[in-house]
């Protein structure tokens, strides 16, 4: 009797486990938890991350590390699985920096066979009474002085201000604002952006550095000169250790910003006014104008001592239910640094809260979060794992997600999809105007993996249907967000991924991104579609592949 009953009792067994299995990872059910998503949520912890006391959450300070542990105490609340060193949250990498004693800037006036030599003020290292640092300049760097009006290249409409070998190797000194439309007339391609302008510039025309002639007045220009020579101690050039010691160094060319009396001395001008009416007529004969080597010549030599800083990573992880689906997982992104204490405002405001630009990604991931441990309180789980992975160093160059994605703690071929969330709290000027603000633009997706694509669309109907808006998703993007996030160095190694993303807005990297400006219904709902397509990305029986050859080439080249 006993030898009939056994085999019996194990396929009755069996087939409940199965039918539990089944109903604990519910796609409908886990995907009802997306209303424990609330704007009140997202408010009641955005504003701690972007609050003044944290002073703007720039990596390697203090002032960080007590966001991060803000997030570690929140998901150890939860009860969630610490994936960092040493069973703890955190996962920590070493940065390497330089810390400014003195930049010193030496013009040389060359007239026929006579050279005249000009020292600036070497006192303060950041602004040196006609210079101020903006980023790089990591190594000296001399050549002529070499004017390119705009500095662009737009040959739709005849425009060629780069068009000459004078450019390498030597300094370009160019307006700072792209005349895009002048009187209703189209004169530059609007995605022509200032980002791309100094990438040519220094990237693929390979210039010494660049010398930016702003709007500011002398006087202007002076006082912000002195605010941001207060802000020497803190470290510049910032880049992984480990990449450096393999021969990948920091960047070392320079991006400097000019003092209008000095930029019209360089031109032969007597005062800042005929500098103003030279860019107006540069305007007016825009197509006109090839480059000059002025008679100019600048040395730059920074004085910079080598120090370290250390950082860290804030990783839980949600465990998955099926057994033979729970060593994969789906990462969910977002980077929770900011740029600190920079340069004031008109309002003499200093700090950089960073609300948008990440609190709200920070805090959709723990909303998210939370609204997936209320579902396994109620006896639901996804099939795969979900980890949550907020990086830092996301604003000195990727460099959080750089270094997990070249030390995860799930295998890169058991990461089936990465969903990156920056800057989803608010809405850009474009849809504002149009009054459409009920959309979020979505990058990567179909230009990566028609699947995952698929699955983040059946989410979106099957949620909150936002308007997803794909106006960024080309590879031939100018603006080139889809590699210019976190979300990146996941897809350099094959991962797809989908980075959500609302639009750049007046306030970023300015101290006006604040709390007060975010519109939390919408954080809400772009959370909402987040959480969903998870949902749907960790149930799904297949795996989104990596299928546009186009993207697989590129990445291939890009990643060398």
């Amino acid at each position: 009797m006993k030898k009939i009953l056994l085999p019996l009792l194990l396929f009755v067994t069996g087939c409940a486990t199965q039918n539990s299995l089944q109903e604990v990872t519910s796609t409908e059910s886990l995907v009802e938890f997306r209303t424990q998503i609330t704007p009140q949520f997202l408010q009641q912890h955005l504003e701690v991350i972007a609050h003044d006391s944290l002073e703007g959450r720039a990596t390697g300070s203090d002032k960080i590390e007590v966001a991060a542990n803000y997030i570690a105490d929140f998901y150890s609340d939860l009860g969630f699985t610490p994936m960092g060193d040493d069973d703890t949250y955190f996962q920590s990498y070493r940065l390497n920096a330089e810390y400014t004693d003195s930049l010193v800037y030496e013009t040389f006036h060359i007239d026929g066979s006579d050279t005249l030599k000009h020292s600036h003020n070497v006192e303060s290292p950041e602004a040196t009474g006609d210079f101020i640092r903006m980023f790089g300049g990591s190594v000296p760097q001399k050549g002529d002085v070499v004017f390119a009006g705009f500095g662009v290249n737009d040959s739709e409409r005849g425009v060629q201000h780069l068009s000459s070998e004078d450019i390498q190797g030597n300094w370009v000194m160019v307006f700072e604002d792209i005349p895009y439309v002048v009187d209703g007339d189209t004169l530059i391609n609007p995605n022509i952006t200032s980002n791309s302008r100094v990438r040519n510039i220094l990237v693929e025309m390979d210039a010494a550095g660049i010398l930016l002639v702003s709007d500011y007045s002398q006087s202007e220009f002076q006082e912000v000169a002195e605010m941001s020579s207060e802000l020497m101690s803190q470290p510049s050039n910032i880049s992984l250790a480990y990449l450096e010691e393999n021969g990948q160094p920091g960047f070392p060319k320079g991006f400097l910003q000019i003092s209008p009396n000095l930029a019209a001395a360089y031109l032969g001008l007597v005062s800042s006014d005929e500098l103003d009416e030279k860019k107006e007529n540069l305007v007016r004969d825009i197509t006109e104008f090839t480059p000059q080597k002025t008679d100019f010549y600048l040395e730059y030599t920074p004085h910079d001592g080598p120090g370290y800083m250390n950082a860290e990573n804030v990783i839980a992880y949600f465990e998955g239910a099926d057994p033979d689906l729970k060593d994969e997982a789906v990462v969910l992104m977002a980077h929770y640094d900011h740029v600190g204490i920079g340069a004031p405002d008109d309002s003499g405001d200093g700090l950089y809260n960073g609300a948008d630009d990440n609190g709200s990604g920070t805090t959709a991931l723990m909303a998210i979060a939370n609204a997936l441990n209320e579902a396994k309180s109620q006896g639901y789980q996804t099939k795969r794992s979900v980890l949550f992975l907020h990086v830092s160093g996301e604003e000195n160059g990727l460099l959080g997600s750089r270094y997990y994605s070249d030390h995860p703690v799930i295998p890169i071929e058991k990461t089936v999809t990465n969903f990156n969330a920056d800057m989803i709290g608010r809405s850009d000027p474009e849809n504002i105007q149009k009054g459409d603000t009920d959309y979020v633009y979505l990058i990567g997706g179909e230009i990566i993996s028609s699947e995952l694509d698929s699955l983040v669309q059946t989410a979106n109907s099957n949620s909150v249907n936002l308007r997803l808006d794909r106006k960024y998703n080309d590879l031939q993007d100018s603006n080139q967000f889809y590699r210019r996030s976190d979300h990146w160095n996941f897809g350099r190694l094959g991962v797809p991924f989908v980075f959500f993303f609302t639009g750049v807005h007046e306030d970023y990297h300015r101290p006006s991104d604040t709390v007060d400006k975010i519109d939390f219904e919408k954080l809400s709902r772009v959370s909402q579609l987040i959480y969903t397509s998870t949902i749907k990305v960790a149930n799904y029986d297949g795996r989104p592949v990596v299928d546009n050859q186009q993207f697989i080439e590129i990445t291939r080249l890009q990643s060398r």
